[in-house]
């Protein structure tokens, strides 16, 4: 009785090992929480992209060879690749797990570690939108730059003059 119980038990924390979770920062998560992410306008944007995603990860069951089959990784990259896109065209900032290399990055980890499968560069690297006009810098323009040194230099030379008849 006692070595069934014990058989039972080292199964059951055996499979729980050799589960398919990520670790992104002090988060783990779950094959069902990769892509769980709160509503928004992003996940609106890409419902058909990452339910298409999501269905096929979790139709693998924790598989590992089925989780990082090209089909399945794909499916995750375009998922991420889109939240990403929409995420920098609305200038948002939500959940990690949304738009994440951070999460690519982990998957991509697990698969190597559980399934000795390396994934290709192309599968784990978001790419900007072409849209993306790169970070705003604010430059003074040419005109503003000269009433400010002029009125710099007026206010300058009359502190110089104001202090030296004292």
């Amino acid at each position: 009785m006692y070595s069934f119980i014990s058989f039972f038990l080292v199964f059951a924390l055996a499979s729980r090992a050799l589960a398919f979770n990520i670790t992104v920062g002090e988060k783990t998560l779950t094959t069902a929480q990769i892509l769980n992410v709160p509503d928004s306008v992003v996940k609106t944007t890409c419902a058909t992209t990452c339910n298409n995603a999501n269905q096929l990860i979790q139709a693998c069951n924790d598989d590992a060879a089925c989780l990082c089959r090209d089909d399945t990784v794909n499916a995750l990259f375009n998922c991420e690749q889109c939240m990403f896109t929409k995420l920098v065209e609305e200038n948002l900032q939500l959940d990690f797990r949304v738009g994440s290399a951070a999460v690519l990055s982990a998957y991509s980890g697990q698969c190597k570690a559980v399934a000795n499968i390396t994934l290709a560069a192309n599968q784990t690297s978001l790419q900007l939108p072409a849209s993306w006009d790169g970070p705003f810098v604010a430059v003074l323009p040419f005109g503003a730059a000269l009433v400010v040194a002029a009125f710099g230099g007026i206010f300058g030379i009359s502190a110089i003059l104001l202090l030296s008849n004292m």
